[in-house]
């Protein structure tokens, strides 16, 4: 990302969204109203069009032999961590906090947000053109909602969450979405064990990349297209973890895994059986919690976050 604007890769996400948001009701995997708030006047356009439903196939078209399974694995995504957020509402959750929140919408789109308190961490630069589009979109910025801005290079999130009102004590759900890949290992390493400091008992929604499609993009099916996409973005991928080290890795960030799914697999119950559906294998969505005392337990309570 660059320093005088917020992440282009935030804006390519939601131009998906607002996509698959222009499907009929009962075709759609996603249904994101406010994506296409978030999306410059070229964006905007191609969103506009693609309620037409000639002109939808056509760019989905395009995107899937470009950028092969990038959009169905981000729709995916997209869906079941929905589905996970909103299963974490109804069993007690009180706290959320989205970590390089860019441009998710969830906190102003799914039913029963309004009963607890998000707070959306990014770099001050997202957080503002965030902020603008709610705004507009919302005529006001809802009192669920907190922004908080961070220059993660140099301030605690700890920190800042504590003096936005964040509660450590509280359950807690922390959703890390499509930013560890931009990242360094130590950065991410540090987060986790910030997050490991939190009450027992907090989950964890974290998104990762296998590390072989950092070593050698070619050989993973759409690993090519998206490495040279970003990298001429200026947000290449830098870190990934290899899927059979993901559980070991998170016990040494003080994490217990509960799930690991790879794009294939979390595809599954949104696009079904029918069609084969190639690419974006090398991603995955993690599920982990913070265990108790019996279970190893740690404090971390001084861990600084930095960002890459």
């Amino acid at each position: 990302m660059k320093a005088h604007r917020p992440s282009r890769t935030a804006e390519h996400n939601a131009l998906f969204r607002a996509i698959e948001s222009s499907r009929p009701s009962e075709l759609r995997v996603v249904n994101d109203p406010m994506a296409s708030k978030f999306l410059g006047v070229p964006f905007r356009l191609v969103a506009l069009l693609a309620r037409n439903r000639a002109c939808r196939a056509l760019f989905c078209r395009y995107i899937d032999y470009r950028w092969p399974g990038s959009r169905t694995s981000l729709i995916a995504r997209t869906r079941w961590i929905d589905d996970y957020l909103t299963r974490a509402l109804n069993s007690g959750v009180r706290q959320v906090v989205l970590l390089g929140a860019g441009f998710d919408s969830r906190p102003y789109r799914l039913a029963g947000t309004g009963r607890v308190q998000f707070f959306e961490v990014d770099h001050p630069n997202t957080s503002a053109v965030k902020k603008a589009h709610v705004t507009r979109s919302l005529g006001m910025l809802p009192a669920h909602v907190r922004f908080v801005s961070v220059d993660f290079r140099h301030m605690s999130v700890r920190q800042v969450l504590e003096e936005a009102g964040f509660d450590p004590s509280v359950p807690s759900l922390v959703l890390w979405e499509g930013v560890s890949n931009y990242l360094t290992e130590d950065s991410v390493r540090e987060t986790l064990s910030f997050v490991a400091g939190l009450s027992a008992g907090t989950q964890l929604v974290f998104t990762y990349v296998d590390d072989a499609v950092i070593r050698n993009p070619a050989a993973s099916i759409g690993g090519h297209e998206v490495q040279q996409t970003f990298a001429r973005l200026q947000e290449p991928w830098t870190f990934g973890i290899p899927p059979d080290r993901a559980t070991a890795f998170f016990e040494e960030c003080g994490l217990s895994l509960d799930s690991d799914l790879s794009a294939a697999e979390y595809r599954k119950p949104y696009y079904g059986s029918g069609a084969p559906i190639r690419g974006y294998e090398f991603y995955h969505v993690v599920t982990a919690h913070v265990p108790g005392e019996a279970e190893g337990q740690r404090s971390n309570d001084s861990v600084e976050v930095h960002y890459a």
